[in-house]
């Protein structure tokens, strides 16, 4: 097969994950080639693929309306321009498949252009979801609704009901393109990063559940790309005795937060490990207590730390539980928070709100302390380990996309 990959080249969580499966799908012969416009694309080209020009959304401009809580995260005019570069690069390339992760418009592009379409998403970021996106009903005090009655599993379904109308209703610009183009499943604002064909969850159903899955959406688990990079000069660290805490942001963080990190850790009572993710300049390290890179082999450094410091992004949450590692998130868009919600519910981590961090930056070494001191948080992680031991999700989808060549 020939495989087009579309991933939204500019966050490394949505890059990432096609990469790894490309890689996979390279060794059973098929030919991948990628489509993009981000430097980071460097990271695609550098695995050996070719990558052709096609637009992609600002970044600056989308996660600043995410941030900010905008339901119409980008205008009605982006849909289409993207559509078109979509449809540019699909005749450009002409495909068996198209591969996306992150791509809201290909659900829609590749309906026009009539080729089969495989998408990888989290279940948060579907219809599908058994757990809010926006919990309306957190207020109702929790010795009138229990969390396990039947009553608020009833609240989750009208809150399902009514964020999804809400947002498609927002962004109806996947509504009326539906009309236009008579798309047999209609995409909503909702159901716009899945597949038309294949849909990829990467995740678990113990960390995320769904309700109503269709047989054309796969939980694949957690998809992660092997980096292998040279550790720095300065690994191993010697055992201080005090905890080692790993603090990376991704690629989706905040300006303020860095340069405040670097202050608050001066004082730390514990050796800190930061990855920049190229947010930042990288400020020169501390022999013997901070130390920054602006990357780092993450399996690496996950494998040796006590706690994973994080933005709460999909990837970083589950590689420190591949880990067995607790977790404490700093988030600061909604995909995150929900992840956040899901780490403290299953005991494994807990969060710390990105303002109160940048008004008291001396919170996130209070945290540090009450995660690493509290055992159940460590035991917790370590069982979903074992769980996460069992899946293999870039060989899974792989040969997913094989078998729908047969077909």
């Amino acid at each position: 097969m020939k495989i087009l990959a579309l991933p939204y080249t500019h966050t490394l969580s949505h890059l990432s994950r096609p990469l790894a499966v490309a890689l996979e799908l390279r060794a059973m012969g098929h030919e991948v080639v990628f489509a993009g416009e981000s430097a980071r694309a460097s990271f695609i080209t550098g695995q050996g693929f070719d990558l052709l020009p096609c637009h992609e959304p600002d970044p600056a401009l989308l996660f600043n309306n995410i941030r900010t809580g905008k339901m119409r995260f980008v205008d009605d005019a982006e849909i289409e321009r993207m559509i078109a570069a979509d449809l540019a690069v699909i005749d450009s390339c002409r495909p068996d498949l198209v591969l996306t992760d992150g791509r809201f418009s290909a659900a829609l592009s590749t309906h026009v252009a009539r080729v089969p379409h495989a998408a990888i998403v989290n279940v948060s970021s579907t219809q599908y979801r058994a757990l809010p996106y926006v919990p309306f009903f957190t207020w109702l005090p929790e010795a009138l609704v229990g969390r396990d009655s039947s009553l608020w599993k009833s609240l989750d379904r009208v809150n399902l009901a009514l964020e999804m109308a809400l947002f498609d209703r927002v962004m109806n610009v996947f509504l009326r393109l539906s009309r236009k183009y008579g798309v047999k499943r209609t995409v909503t604002a909702t159901n716009c990063l899945e597949g038309k064909d294949i849909t990829f969850l990467a995740d678990i159903e113990e960390y995320f559940p769904t309700r109503g899955l269709p047989e054309s959406h796969h939980y694949v688990g957690p998809l992660a790309l092997k980096t292998n990079l040279a550790p720095p000069a300065w690994w191993p660290l010697p055992k201080e005795g005090g905890p080692l805490v790993y603090i990376t942001m991704g690629t989706t963080g905040v300006p303020e937060f860095f340069p405040t990190l670097d202050r608050v850790l001066r004082g730390a009572p514990f050796t800190a490990v930061i990855t920049t993710g190229g947010q930042a300049e990288t400020p020169p390290s501390t022999p013997g207590k901070v130390y920054w890179e602006k990357y780092l082999d993450g399996d690496l450094i996950t494998g040796a730390c006590d706690l994973v410091v994080c933005h709460g992004g999909n990837g970083t949450i589950y590689q420190a539980l591949s880990h067995g590692k607790p977790i404490l998130g700093i988030p600061t868009i909604p995909d995150q928070k929900f992840n956040m919600r899901r780490v403290e519910a299953l005991g494994v981590g807990t969060t710390l709100d990105i303002d109160q961090f940048l008004r008291r930056p001396e919170s996130l070494l209070e945290r540090v302390r009450e995660v690493t001191g509290h055992p159940g948080y460590r035991e917790n992680a370590r069982r979903l380990e074992g769980v996460l031991a069992g899946y293999h999700a870039a060989r899974t989808c792989a040969s997913i996309i094989g078998r729908a060549e047969r077909a």
